[in-house]
């Protein structure tokens, strides 16, 4: 008998933390707290349409679905996935520590509605966040993509974003540049964000063929630059639509520019045409959120007084299903179940469905007059498809990948 508690015990301790494990792989605990946020978010419309919030949920329901749940997931795959392509060392306990409870304390601001002082802590996140990124690429060992210049463009306008926006409130900066500041937070952040880790990770769920990869490269290669050149243009064309859209916001010509910069982009960086015939339910499911996206994208040439609507479906068939079948992969692949993601993978499948279903009836709702139903319908949907992805996916975040090392170093 005492020999199998001393085992059980010797099994015990040589088997990790899960805050230990959260040091190297931060998806751990970040992916949970962030489908939280958004269910939390998403839940305002229908409970103020049933008379159980009396405040208009807006301003709460974007802040929690842009500084929770997305920058939630971002901050988890970033913090997981830029240290090791960089072949540089992990988080450290106090700097986890440290994004965490400034997470929480974003959310718990916004909940509490205190909205300027909850941008002024995401603020103060992105700038902690980021300098725990900057410090990795300096003692890095391998270049990062060359498409992540998009991401630097993307934490770059999260901070900019609330930062303007609060310049504007106190009455700093005039009203183009305020309205700037929105989108800059509100659609340019997540958007420079998804093309540029999506030029480096669409290829892997697509199958394409004969796909160099410019990860893991010491030095600058010629294709290495002219890539992360055009990913710059790319990310400058991308700001200057938002600043036209600012000083104009009746104009089209900020939305035709920014889908053809986005549209041309994903063609360049991402070759469709090598894609493998057989696809499995990721691949799938990515190439639905893109598609969305780019309805998303070019619905204000068509509709010009719906943009909301078309932000809607960029947000519910782009962003939303993006985000939860690059958790798949990110889950399934540091969990031990990596093969799991070439089967059916039925949770994402009912997700997919649920979400373009919710994009569609948030783009209706707009132009219907029962539109508080429509837009309740829409965010049971999300609500669904988020219970039933989290539910069989999130419970793998425990367990570690047997297979290889995945504690930090000291």
């Amino acid at each position: 008998m005492r020999e199998e508690i001393a085992e059980a015990l010797a099994v015990s301790e040589a088997k990790p933390r899960f805050l230990e494990l959260c040091r190297a792989e931060p998806f751990r605990i970040f992916f949970p707290l962030a489908t939280l946020l958004g269910m939390s978010g998403v839940s305002l419309w229908p409970l103020f349409f049933l008379g159980l919030h009396q405040f208009y949920p807006g301003p709460m329901h974007a802040r929690l679905m842009i500084e929770g749940f997305l920058a939630g997931f971002v901050m988890g795959f970033l913090g997981t996935a830029l240290p090791r392509l960089l072949a540089a060392p992990p988080l450290r306990r106090g700097e986890l520590r440290t994004l965490l409870g400034l997470y929480l304390l974003t959310a718990g601001l916004h909940i509490g509605e205190q909205p300027r002082a909850g941008d002024l802590a995401f603020i103060t996140l992105l700038l902690c966040f980021g300098g725990c990124m900057v410090a990795r690429v300096r003692r890095r060992a391998e270049l990062p993509p060359p498409g992540f210049v998009l991401v630097a463009f993307g934490l770059l306008s999260g901070l900019a974003g609330p930062a303007l926006w609060l310049c504007g409130m106190q009455g700093w900066v005039p009203a183009r540049g305020m309205l700037f500041g929105a989108m800059l937070l509100n659609q340019a952040f997540v958007l420079f964000l998804l093309l540029g880790i999506g030029a480096f990770l669409l290829p892997r769920f697509l199958r394409l063929r004969e796909v160099r990869p410019m990860a893991g490269e010491r030095t600058a290669s010629p294709a290495w630059r002219l890539r992360a050149a055009f990913s710059g243009g790319t990310g400058l064309l991308l700001l200057a639509s938002y600043w036209l859209e600012a000083g104009d916001p009746a104009t089209t010509s900020a939305a035709g520019l920014r889908s053809l910069a986005a549209i041309v982009y994903l063609a360049a960086m991402v070759p469709f045409h090598r894609q493998s015939r057989h696809l499995h339910t990721a691949s799938l499911a990515a190439q639905l959120a893109l598609l969305a996206l780019v309805v998303g994208l070019i619905f204000p040439l068509f509709w010009p007084g719906q943009r909301l609507a078309g932000l809607h479906v960029v947000f519910l068939g782009g962003f939303s299903l993006i985000t939860f079948t690059v958790a798949t992969r990110v889950v399934l692949g540091h969990s031990g179940n990596e093969a799991l993601f070439e089967t059916r993978l039925p949770a994402l499948q009912i997700a997919t469905l649920l979400l373009l279903a919710g994009a569609v009836l948030r783009a209706v709702g707009d132009f219907s007059p029962a539109r508080p139903h429509w837009l309740s319908g829409a965010s049971y949907l999300w609500l669904l498809a988020a219970g039933v992805w989290g539910f069989n996916v999130l419970p793998k975040v425990r367990f570690p990948d047997s297979s290889g090392d995945l504690l930090p170093h000291q």
